[in-house]
């Protein structure tokens, strides 16, 4: 079936946050620091407060609120406070210092210029080897170092000394944006003690929590209501300052107050990833099976933890996925995360995975070469069997199920693999540079609380809920705790409940997220768990609410359950077509709250897709340009609830995954000033750069979910750079170990092989 949701975003019906109109609504800008690291000495607001047109404009001592503190039992770690507003100390270029309140944003905006702050310069700390070093100035009072975990698991020493053969590289992915086509954006109005808000957030849940504690009254006096989100990817999982900031003041002020923020705010301030340096080591023996691997990670954190995570994300995360869909036999890992005076790192699709797919694809193929082994064999001779499932790795990920060897040779087919060098000869002599990658990886989803836990991470619930009704025209409406962010999540929930109770999906109405529904509580829409954790608690709901159906229709029908079937919007004897009572029937003969229910799922484990992904590129040695001749991918998300969904979250995440490996990358000078503060200078892919896409689907179903599905959302940014760094690297012949490949590395090898010439 096509996807509901479509119809209002493609003819213009769908209502974002900017489309919300409230009478009397005021509007607000942010003045942020100018400086990456300084004393605050003077911030004089007089004249921005006398400007016609501004209601209020205030400070971080005229606010008066508690930081964002991200609760955290990690050990061997800290987790500052953010400040809404910096109250002494600025800590990176765009951190908010004041905000001004005005009629409209063009007079909040000119208001702005005004302000008179005075900045005593500190020295900034703008890369993770600076901040550890003994001399470096403090980001915070608490020091650099976030965290500092270290684990082994078996005799890695035993491994590298009895190993054929050792690789050792130096890794670097750099610091990227999740840029959404709609930035952040809260319109907050009092309501009672509390305030109403409307946000384009992916927890909203957990907003209303940061909101009420922020302004010291219960949760449920907190209403947030999602409307159309236009992307998230991650940046929208967080709370940020200027939220809170907003739903303070339209209480204060008892108006409307909104914001909604621009290109260069959501460059500057919202949230970076990735951006971790790494040593890995690996050993194998003469055959190439992998005995040991060795990582030592350090993450550039930036200025602050985001809200819920804290500061350990990516440090957390990566590590406990080097190991991938391998089998080594030992493992030791040491990650840190450091202060810097940078925007703050936070959640970006794929997050941690990322990373370490690059690692372990990084590896495997150095150590194909260094075996004269293909680079596909290699893989082979190491990936999990399906015999061998489930399959527990050394970090304790409890691989559910699949086939990994099926999904590599899948794309290697499919990509052609075995025909390649014929190819790399012809492109030879048209002076071009051909290369193929491979990429295989395995991804956790759906993480459940144990997960989160389990890493400190508190503040997340790991658990979501559904609310579902049937009104007395036989129509179901369902509200989860995972707003729509694009993914197409409307219709694999009109899906899966319309299964549970015997309808249609076009009978089936999927709300916008509202936190005064159901008494909902649950964890949002990311790490790829729409499907897992509140389809769970949709399927939960509605299988309920069938039972309910089935009871009342016994009764009416005189008939035991069991002699019935519900299907079509009607209960019916079997056998007996004609004998039967509507949906509608029922519900509106019974009590209006026997056709409600609230149902929450945690997953009772966390469920493992995985997938291989394989390209063919060719590069222009004068230029160093790159196109993608072929790309293929072979996945597993187990149970398929809708192609179209799947293929569409596979597409557009492999294309993030691509413009990774080639384009994205934000920039800081020496003095922590942004370089990429804008698109002109922020590259991201347009059509011309996204190749075609063969998408080959095992659909094993996983034997610990609800109908056996597993995430989807993030693999295709997972698998994508590390297939393309390896196509590069068999392309100029030279290990890229960095993150992007700019065009400059490309022609700079290129040249030092020898470019070919066109004959």
């Amino acid at each position: 079936m096509s996807r509901v949701e479509d119809g209002p975003l493609l003819t213009g019906r769908a209502r974002f946050l900017d489309d919300v109109r409230m009478p009397g609504t005021l509007e607000v800008a942010f003045l942020r620091s100018p400086l990456a690291h300084g004393r605050i000495v003077r911030l004089e607001l007089g004249r921005a407060r006398s400007t016609h047109g501004v209601v209020a404009a205030l400070n971080a001592a005229d606010l008066a609120a508690p930081p964002l503190l991200p609760p955290s039992e990690t050990p061997n770690s800290f987790s500052p406070g953010r400040p809404l507003l910096a109250e002494r100390v600025v800590r990176f270029v765009g951190e908010p210092v004041a905000v001004v309140v005005a009629e409209s944003r063009y007079v909040a905006e000119d208001a702005l210029e005004e302000i008179e702050l005075d900045l005593d310069p500190l020295e900034p700390v703008t890369t993770p080897l600076r901040a550890l070093l003994p001399d470096a100035p403090q980001v915070h009072d608490e020091g650099n170092l976030y965290v500092e975990l270290r684990a082994e698991f078996g005799d890695v020493d035993a491994a590298f000394a009895g190993a054929s053969v050792v690789v050792e590289r130096e890794l670097r992915h750099g610091r990227v944006a999740a840029l959404p086509i709609e930035g952040r954006g809260i319109i907050a109005a009092p309501a009672g003690v509390g305030v109403e808000i409307w946000s384009s957030t992916q927890g909203p849940h957990k907003l209303a929590l940061a909101v009420a504690e922020a302004l010291g009254v219960e949760r449920d006096s907190v209403r947030v209501v999602c409307p159309s989100v236009g992307g998230g990817f991650g940046l929208k999982a967080h709370v940020y300052p200027e939220e809170v900031v907003v739903a303070l003041l339209a209480r204060r002020l008892g108006r409307a107050v909104k914001w909604v923020e621009d290109r260069s705010e959501n460059l500057l301030a919202s949230s970076h990833a990735r951006d971790q340096h790494l040593r890995v080591r690996a050993a194998a023996d003469e055959g190439g099976r992998l005995l040991a691997l060795e990582i030592d990670q350090l993450v550039d954190q930036g200025a602050y933890g985001t809200y819920p995570h804290g500061p350990a994300l990516e440090a957390l995360t990566t590590p406990a996925l080097v190991p991938g869909p391998y089998r080594p036999a030992a493992y030791r890992v040491r990650a840190r995360a450091t202060a810097t005076n940078k925007c703050p790192q936070g959640a970006y699709r794929g997050v941690g995975f990322v990373v370490a797919a690059f690692i372990h694809e990084r590896l495997m193929d150095a150590l194909a070469v260094e075996l004269r082994i293909d680079r596909g064999e290699i893989r082979r001779r190491n990936l999990v069997r399906p015999e061998e499932m489930p399959y527990t790795s050394l970090t304790s990920q409890c691989y559910d199920g699949g086939d990994y060897p099926a999904a590599l040779e899948l794309a290697l087919r499919a990509v052609g693999y075995d025909g390649v060098e014929r190819e790399r000869r012809e492109a030879l002599s048209r002076g071009r540079l051909l290369g193929v990658g491979v990429a295989c990886y395995v991804e956790p989803t759906g993480m459940n609380s144990r997960a989160f836990q389990g890493r400190g991470m508190v503040g997340i619930e790991g658990y979501d809920g559904a609310h579902v009704t049937i009104d007395g025209h036989g129509l179901a409406t369902v509200w989860t705790t995972t707003p729509a962010i694009g993914q197409g999540s409307d219709t694999t929930f009109a899906q899966i409940l319309a299964d549970r109770l015997g309808l249609t999906p076009e009978n089936v109405r999927v709300a916008p997220t509202d936190t005064a529904v159901g008494g909902l509580a649950g964890t949002g829409t990311f790490a790829s768990r729409s499907a897992v954790s509140a389809g769970g608690a949709v399927a939960k709901a509605g299988t309920e609410l069938r039972r309910r159906l089935l009871e009342d229709a016994g009764e009416w029908l005189e008939a035991g359950v069991e002699d019935l079937e519900l299907a079509g919007g009607a209960v019916r004897v079997l056998g007996s077509p004609t004998i039967g009572v509507s949906v509608a029937e029922l519900v509106a003969a019974a009590d209006p709250a026997r056709y409600a229910y609230s149902a929450q799922w945690d997953p009772p484990a966390v469920a493992y897709p995985y997938a291989t992904h394989a390209c063919v590129v060719e590069v222009d040695p004068e230029t160093g340009g790159v196109e993608i001749i072929r790309y293929a991918i072979a996945e597993d998300c187990g149970r398929v609830i809708n192609p179209l969904v799947v293929e569409g979250q596979i597409h557009g995440a492999t294309a993030q995954g691509i413009a990774e490996a080639l384009l994205e990358q934000i920039v800081y000078d020496e003095e922590g000033q942004l370089q990429t503060a804008s698109l002109m200078d922020y590259l991201v892919p347009t059509a011309s750069e996204v190749p075609a896409m063969m998408l080959e689907h095992l659909e094993i179903p996983s034997p610990t979910t609800t109908g056996g599905v597993k995430g989807v959302g993030e693999g295709g940014t997972v698998g994508a750079p590390a297939a393309v760094a390896s196509a590069l690297s068999d392309a100029v012949g030279v290990q890229l170990l960095e993150l992007p490949v700019s065009p400059e590395v490309l022609r700079e090898a290129a040249l030092a092989r020898g470019a070919p010439h066109p004959r």
